[in-house]
């Protein structure tokens, strides 16, 4: 699971030193260039090292995916190309960054966690968003698709993406990355289920690792989510106008709506989290309380047998019992006899 820590390399550094902060990666930058229009439409394949200068001057909408932020030369590139301050660059390379948007008055930037499910685990992925006009540019963390059902929307004549331009692409990528929390939720709270049934029907020590896990991912999720939040509120309150114009203000504000109920879900999970904690330190209790239960009728079973031995124990001379050529078996018959009685009474009183 991801951390969001400052990366140690940009202590001491000035602002603007563009930095990859993300793990080592092993794959060349990818570019998908989606040129479309109303009645338009046209797809590229390129590599970092093309010219890709073409697209500021094409009279069409651009939707341009860059699939790693790794390579420090090609993004600032990107920010020559599109006269992108070392600031922003800054914050897209820096993998760690927290949700933000900032209008820069000629583009908009936007970064947004991408959050997903590889085999039983959650894994974050930085979004980064460019809005310069006619063009959108989308910055992913790593190669893996996560815009399939964007790019099929897009590639069907006369949708709305079409008709509507980078503005309205910009509030569907944003959507889609929304939406996918909601499976994240279920995720949670199936995980959440699936650790109380554990717990409460084959308890181990080692669960407590799993929850304290669940705990942070829990945390990390809603602090996104609270970011998330905050940054959505400005898109349909008319600081943004200047970029969605008021025809997406009822979209933003049913965005707003879904990101209110995942915040509230986080919540509740949050809340789980601390209930497993309490379920887990209340089953470690009954545990021990059964121990020291099991104890301690074993202890007084033995208390009246430890009284008849002790008592047979004695060097008087004088006890008849002694004398009796079958006492042993007598008092071993007798406490077998003490013993029964005693399970008895203790299973009557539903004390075993």
């Amino acid at each position: 699971m991801k951390k969001f820590n400052y990366h140690k390399e940009k202590i001491g550094m000035p602002p603007g030193t563009i930095i990859y902060t993300g793990e080592k990666k092993d794959f060349d930058i990818k570019l998908e260039l989606y040129s479309f229009g109303d009645k338009v439409f046209d797809k590229k394949i390129l590599n970092h090292l093309e010219d890709i200068s073409f697209i500021k001057n094409n009279n069409k909408f651009n939707w341009l995916n860059v699939k790693g932020v790794h390579n420090i030369e090609f993004i600032k590139k990107i920010g020559e190309l599109f006269n992108i301050d070392n600031l922003i660059l800054e914050d897209l390379t820096n993998v760690s960054q927290m949700v933000k948007i900032e209008d820069r008055d000629s583009y908009l930037f936007i970064v947004l966690k991408d959050i997903g499910i590889v085999s039983e685990k959650i894994n974050y992925q930085q979004v980064s968003f460019l809005l310069i006009g006619k063009n959108l540019i989308t910055f992913q963390e790593d190669s893996k698709e996560i815009f399939s059902s964007i790019k099929n929307r897009l590639e069907t004549p006369d949708s709305k993406i079409r008709k509507n331009g980078v503005e309205y692409l910009t509030y569907a990528i944003i959507d889609n990355i929304f939406d996918n929390y909601f499976s994240i939720i279920d995720f949670f709270n199936k995980k959440a289920d699936d650790l109380e049934y554990n717990i409460l029907k084959n308890f181990k020590e080692e669960y407590l690792e799993e929850i304290l896990r669940f705990k942070e991912e829990t945390s990390i999720f809603n602090k996104i989510t609270y970011s998330m939040k905050e940054i959505n509120l400005k898109f349909f309150t008319g600081e943004l106008s200047s970029y969605f114009g008021k025809g997406l203000k009822n979209y933003f504000r049913d965005l707003y709506d879904h990101i209110n109920s995942i915040c509230y879900s986080g919540e509740i999970i949050n809340s789980k989290s601390l209930e497993l904690l309490q379920i887990y330190y209340t089953s470690i209790s009954n545990n021990i309380n059964s121990v020291m239960k099991i104890l301690t009728i074993i202890s007084t079973i033995f208390i009246p047998l430890s009284f008849l031995t002790g008592l047979y124990g004695m060097n008087f001379k004088h006890m008849p019992e002694l004398e009796n050529p079958n006492g042993y078996f007598y008092t071993l018959g007798v406490m077998f006899i003490i013993i029964i009685i005693m399970i008895i009474y203790f299973k009557k009183k539903k004390w075993w």
